[in-house]
Formats: C-alpha cells, sequence, structure tokens
C-alpha cells in the first residue's frame, strides 16, 4: 500500500511538471505525442497498484488534470521538418496557380489528414493578378520572370512554400478514445518573412481514434460524469455553429444603415425611350436633379432635392423644381442597396408632382452609380386652370456621385 502511495505521488509531481509547463512555449505535434503517452502511463501507473481495477475519485480527478493540458493547447504540424507531406506540382498558364497537395499520418495512421490546395498566381504575388491580354509589357515582364523564378525555387527543393495544419486534441467517451479537431490549414510564402498567404478553416473536418488498448478504468459514475461533459460540449459546439450560420446568413445585412448620398441625375419620361432602338442619342432628357439624402435609422432615410427642367431652357423662363424624399433601403453586401421611395416636388411653372418609385445604388467605396424607376402625377395648382387634369407618366433616372 505504501509502495502504491509513493508510486501516486510521484505520478502526481509528473503531471503537475506536464501541467506548469503547458502554454509556455508553442504546442508541437511531438507535444502532442508526449502528452497522450503521459496520460497512458499515468493510468497504467495507477491501475497497476490499485486493488479493484478502478480510480478513486482523487486518482481521477489528478487524470482529468492531465486531459485538460492536452486540450488547452493547439498544436502544429508543417512541411518545413518533413513532418507532414506537401508537393507542389507544375505552374498551370491556363489556370494560373500551383496545384498542390498535403498528406499528413498521425499516431501510425490512426488519423490521416489530406487536402488538395491551388496557389493561385495572386495568392503567390499578394496581389490582384491581372489577366494576359491586358498586361503592359512591364507587367508581362514581370509575370514571366516571377514564374520562371518561383518554378526554379520550387524545383530545386527549397521549402519556398511550406504548409502548417494546426489541431486541438479532445478526450473522448472511451477510455483511451480522442477527437482530432483540424482547426486550420495554412500555406506559408517562405520568403524574407516567413507569412500565410492561404488560410482554411477546418473546424468542421473531426476526427475520432483510440491511442491504446481499450481498458475500462472508471466507475459507472465517473462514466456518467465524462458523457455529461461530452454532451455538454457538443451542445456548446452546436450553439456556436448556429451563432456562425446566423452571422454568415445576415452578412448581406453588414453595417445596415440609411441611405446616405448626394449625386447628381438626369430623368426622362417613358415616352422618350424605346427599348427596340439602339440609338441612344435620340432619347431626351427632361429633367435634372442635385439630391442629398440622410439616413434616419437603419432603414429609412430622408432627402431635398433641387431640379431643372431642360425642355424649359428653350423658353426664356427656365423652369425649376424643388422638393422632399422620404424612404426606405436594404444594404445587400458592400456594392448593392435597392430602395423604394416617395417624394413630392413644386416646380416655378405652378405644377406640383407627385413621385414613388424604386431604385439600386451600385456602390464602389464612396463612388457610386444610381438607377431609378418612378410613376409621376403632376397637377397645377393655378386655380385659373379649369381644364387641365392630372398628368400620369412614368419615368427613369440614372445618377452618379457620392455615398457614405
Amino acid at each position: 500500500m505504501t509502495q502504491g502511495f509513493v508510486q501516486m505521488k510521484s505520478l502526481l509531481g509528473f503531471a503537475a511538471i506536464l501541467i506548469s509547463s503547458a502554454g509556455i512555449f508553442a504546442a508541437t505535434l511531438t507535444d502532442a505525442q508526449d502528452r497522450l503517452a503521459a496520460i497512458e502511463e499515468f493510468k497504467s501507473g495507477i491501475l497497476s497498484s490499485s486493488p479493484n481495477g478502478f480510480f478513486s475519485d482523487e486518482e481521477m480527478d489528478a487524470l482529468n488534470l492531465l486531459y485538460q493540458v492536452l486540450e488547452e493547447d493547439e498544436y502544429t504540424v508543417n512541411s518545413l521538418n518533413g513532418e507532414m507531406e506537401f508537393s507542389i506540382g507544375e505552374y498551370s498558364l491556363v489556370e494560373t496557380k500551383w496545384p498542390t497537395e498535403i498528406q499528413w499520418f498521425f499516431l501510425d495512421g490512426k488519423i490521416s489528414y489530406e487536402r488538395s490546395v491551388d496557389i493561385m498566381y495572386s495568392d503567390a504575388m499578394e496581389k490582384k493578378y491581372v489577366p494576359e491580354p491586358e498586361m503592359t509589357e512591364y507587367q508581362r515582364r514581370d509575370y514571366e520572370y516571377y514564374i520562371n523564378d518561383y518554378e526554379n525555387r520550387i524545383r530545386s527543393g527549397k521549402k519556398f512554400f511550406y504548409a502548417e495544419l494546426t489541431f486541438k486534441l479532445t478526450h473522448w467517451q472511451g477510455a483511451s478514445e480522442y477527437r482530432f479537431e483540424p482547426v486550420a490549414l495554412k500555406i506559408y510564402k517562405n520568403s524574407k518573412r516567413p507569412r500565410a498567404i492561404i488560410t482554411i478553416d477546418e473546424t468542421q473536418n473531426k476526427d475520432f481514434f483510440t491511442f491504446a488498448e481499450e481498458k475500462e478504468f472508471r466507475t459507472e459514475k465517473q462514466i456518467e460524469k465524462n458523457n455529461a461533459r461530452i454532451k455538454k460540449l457538443l451542445k456548446d459546439e452546436s450553439k456556436n455553429s448556429s451563432t456562425e450560420k446566423a452571422k454568415k446568413k445576415d452578412i448581406i445585412f453588414t453595417e445596415q444603415k440609411g441611405r446616405r448620398t448626394f449625386y447628381v441625375s438626369a430623368e426622362t419620361s417613358t415616352e422618350n425611350i424605346d427599348f427596340s432602338s439602339t440609338d441612344f442619342t435620340s432619347y431626351k432628357l427632361d429633367n435634372m436633379y442635385g439630391t442629398l439624402t440622410l439616413g434616419l435609422g437603419k432603414f429609412i432615410f430622408a432627402g431635398i432635392s433641387a431640379g431643372i427642367d431642360l425642355t424649359s431652357l428653350n423658353d426664356d423662363v427656365p423652369v425649376y423644381s424643388f422638393g422632399g424624399i422620404l424612404g426606405i433601403n436594404l444594404n445587400l453586401g458592400t456594392h448593392l442597396r435597392p430602395y423604394g421611395q416617395t417624394s413630392i416636388y413644386a416646380r416655378t411653372d405652378d405644377h406640383v408632382v407627385f413621385k414613388t418609385g424604386a431604385g439600386i445604388d451600385f456602390k464602389l467605396g464612396k463612388f457610386m452609380l444610381n438607377l431609378e424607376y418612378s410613376c409621376n402625377w403632376s397637377n397645377n395648382v393655378n386655380t385659373s386652370v379649369k381644364d387641365e387634369e392630372t398628368e400620369k407618366f412614368g419615368s427613369y433616372t440614372a445618377g452618379i456621385g457620392l455615398t457614405w
């Protein structure tokens, strides 16, 4: 009994050293293997002195500390030191990429990891690829030079590109069962300063393995406690996964805010446009507007607008219009913003024009293009005009301006 107590103290001392050293240095593949082996050694040591072949609660607590050390770290394996196979094919001029194959076998094949990854020219150069037909002479010389240079480095055996996988390990249901959890695969460009040029999320590709011969050493109560831990872990992961999916789904509402713009637009009535004709010079413009809108919350905007009736320029007295706008909009990603709006304009020729319509903004940073269709109702408010009826017509508007 005394010998078992001494052995227990020795093993707990070993566990304490392992725990205190965890997190000080970046965890490697060797660390993962050593920690798994240490856990099995700890279990074997306890069982060799156990009178009934089961762990006491105190011994189980000590083992759980070792599991905690194993699970808290992320481990890395890479192709620089030969731990992982990383083969790079020849550059494809047609697809502008280097095809690669990655293979890694963990714990004598208990876990196999295989991946095909394309290193695009734009990834390798860390800048946008210009299609060959559009290249200037200078760009073409650069393109050919770097392709030859990178090919020579790769074929000469230099580790110009290398792969690195980050993974985690979690003790699972069986006595010696673990879950292998890839976190991310990164492709590095190993030039003056190694830097990741490709990062792939691997958190969905989990697998399971048994490290050593399954020999149950836990009481029913201890097994139930472990199963409850796994159930909670899976529930938390499911919740986090749902949150991530919701975030991806809601990406179309990213930075949702009311429409803020200043733009100049040209308007023409539907009567002026014949879509069967490609002679755009025949289309007549009716009005030019300058418009300012500001957001009121996330989905609502209001604005003011001033315009000039281009057809009135042929007369002695130009006709101007001044109006107010109220509308709603929705940001679809970073480039598209559909909207609907109503507006009312007072014109200097005694007409009041009510408009309702829909449009879309095409955003490129702070620059914006705009297209809109409106239904219009025009009334003459001069009471001396008795016979003039409300004029109804449709109109198309195209604009250009700024948004923020």
